[in-house]
């Protein structure tokens, strides 16, 4: 079980991708739009040079996991590691092919025994003493590294996350393994499914719940939880609160009024025992939200910067035209 300090992903730094000599190349199951060519790019502030596709990659975080899975690229994993939930069902045949190295993270050494020439990560903590180590160490050794825009450290992150960025790791993640018509193929759907979500929505006052009791979490302006309601067409009872995510007071709570409750639901932090304490505390069961269950239930892994994130802005829009029915 991790604690948000560990797991949670910070805003994201957009990166840029410098495609380098016009060779190309075949890979399985490529088109032949697909550039096999060296990519070079600075991520989290670490320069990266790729001199080819690789064909031995390692994943820890779902996150990282269903991108690479979404692009298709299952052929060229040769481990995985750390899931929150199950993998989404249209992935779940792919993903059973891929050897899983660890439930969390892979010692070094059991890393090393699986010769990986990439490895990528979602959050901090992968390359982290809790993880495997300091990506630069792997670099060394002539293994590629990357980390999720959306887990650099403080200092290499954008002032706001938004859905750009993610669609820019897709693409980095693309060209790296010189895949880059499935990475517009899947953009192009996710912006279409997004735009037709926030059609929908009534710009409803949403409250998101991360988790705590005693000072509650809540999503603030500038992370993945912002990004996901303003991309679902909603207002964020936070947004003039600086971060990803804060904690406040309950009582704030109270007066900010929201119109619909967020309940992030993980293995650690149920939503089911967020609406309860919601319908028990005294500050809290009569605010309309409550009292109507105006409640939307995301899973963590959708919360995360990543493929799934469609899924959270699809349900999070439903939930704000009930709101408004």
């Amino acid at each position: 079980m991790r604690s948000p300090a560990s797991w949670r992903a910070l805003a994201p730094l957009s990166v840029l991708i410098v495609l380098l000599t016009g060779c190309s190349g075949t890979e399985p199951r490529a088109t032949a739009s697909a550039s096999a060519g060296p990519v070079a790019l600075t991520n989290c502030g670490t320069p990266v040079t790729i001199s080819e596709p690789p064909a031995r990659a390692v994943t820890m975080n779902q996150s990282a996991t269903e991108i690479m899975l979404a692009l298709g690229l299952q052929d060229r994993m040769i481990g995985t590691a750390y899931l929150d939930d199950q993998v989404l069902p249209e992935y779940a045949a792919a993903y059973a092919k891929v050897p899983v190295l660890a439930k969390e993270y892979p010692a070094k050494e059991k890393l090393l025994e699986a010769a990986p020439d990439f490895v990528y990560g979602s959050f901090s903590s992968a390359f982290g003493d809790e993880g495997v180590g300091d990506r630069g160490e792997w670099q060394k050794l002539g293994i590629g590294t990357y980390l999720s825009p959306a887990g650099c450290p403080k200092e290499t992150r954008p002032a706001k996350l938004a859905m750009d960025d993610v669609f820019t790791e897709i693409r980095e993640i693309a060209a790296i393994f010189g895949v880059q018509d499935r990475a517009e193929a899947l953009i192009s759907d996710q912006q279409a499914r997004i735009a037709k979500a926030a059609a929908g929505a009534k710009g409803a006052k949403v409250l998101w719940w991360d988790g705590g009791s005693d000072a509650p979490s809540v999503g603030a302006c500038c992370g993945s939880p912002g990004m996901i309601m303003t991309a679902a067409g909603a207002v964020n009872a936070f947004a003039d609160v600086t971060g990803s995510w804060a904690d406040t007071s309950w009582e704030t709570v109270a007066e900010r009024n929201p119109d619909v409750i967020v309940l992030v639901d993980a293995s650690w932090d149920q939503a089911t025992a967020k609406q309860s304490f919601l319908e028990n505390n005294a500050t809290l069961k009569d605010l309309p939200a409550v009292k109507a269950k105006r409640y939307v239930v995301l899973p963590f892994s959708s919360t995360s910067a990543g493929v799934r994130n469609v899924l959270a802005v699809e349900a999070l829009a439903r939930g704000i035209s009930g709101a408004g029915s």
